[in-house]
């Protein structure tokens, strides 16, 4: 049975505490939020001091925080335990990713980064070498963006690395495809507010050498930021990071 610890008891981590706690294969050892009253009712599996993470002995640590939470801990979790973050803009800072990089293969650890609410990332990493431009849009209501339109309006378009730091919370799969594929200085990104939209879309456009392909992906929210199925994307990332089956595994 592998051990889970959760940082993070927002949209995302409620919802991976519940089925961890369902699934027969998976112990949940702590919950760590830096709001310590939001996890005052998990009684024994409540953790208040994250540099005592440790002692639970966990086989891996997710983070659902924010992009603060990965840049505060991570370097200690990774000492220690695999991680899998959400946050992925976090490593839009090059030498924030070189660092732990370099605490990983020091520590013979693993970071983990997840497809989250889109599809094709297999895609995008298995092509990378070949691939000549990769392009994702993202369409949101304006209140997950922090926004008061009240006509489809154009937010962002530009480089990856741009748009992380524009919105860290909002394009976390922008992070992902530009590290399966050609980088945050050579994936495009753009962010529509759409004020008439209810569901998060993302439109994935991907050409190179004898290649094209165009994947389409809508998840109604839940929350102001999430989407449906990045909540149970999110578990079955689990599942897979943490597989004991011998069988026949879809990675």
């Amino acid at each position: 049975m592998k051990k889970i610890g959760v940082i993070g008891y927002g949209t995302i981590g409620t919802y991976l505490v519940q089925k961890i706690k369902e699934d027969e294969e998976l112990e949940l050892v702590f919950v760590y939020d830096i709001d310590k009253g939001r996890i005052s009712s998990l009684e024994k599996v409540c953790l208040f001091d994250i540099e005592k993470f440790n002692e639970r002995k966990s086989d891996l640590v997710v983070e659902c925080a924010n992009l603060q939470a990965v840049r505060d801990y991570a370097p200690l979790i990774l000492r220690k335990s695999d991680m899998l973050i959400f946050s992925v803009t976090s490593l839009a800072d090059d030498s924030f990713k070189e660092k732990l990089e370099e605490i990983c293969k020091k520590n013979k650890t693993k970071l983990y980064i997840p497809h989250g609410s889109i599809l094709g990332l297999d895609g995008i990493y298995d092509g990378r070498n070949i691939l000549r431009s990769v392009k994702i849009t993202t369409k949101k209501n304006p209140k997950n963006l922090g926004r008061k339109d009240i006509e489809l309006t154009e937010v962002y378009s530009g480089l990856a690395r741009g748009a992380c730091q524009a919105y860290p919370r909002n394009v976390n799969v922008h992070a992902s495809l530009a590290l399966a594929g050609i980088g945050f200085d050579n994936t495009i990104s753009k962010i529509i507010s759409d004020p008439h939209t209810n569901v998060n879309s993302h439109l994935i456009e991907a050409k190179g050498n004898g290649t094209e392909f165009r994947i389409e992906i809508n998840s109604k929210r839940k929350g102001l930021v999430t989407g449906i199925y990045a909540l149970e994307s999110a578990y079955q990332t689990i599942k897979r990071i943490c597989s004991e089956n011998y069988g026949v595994n879809i990675v």
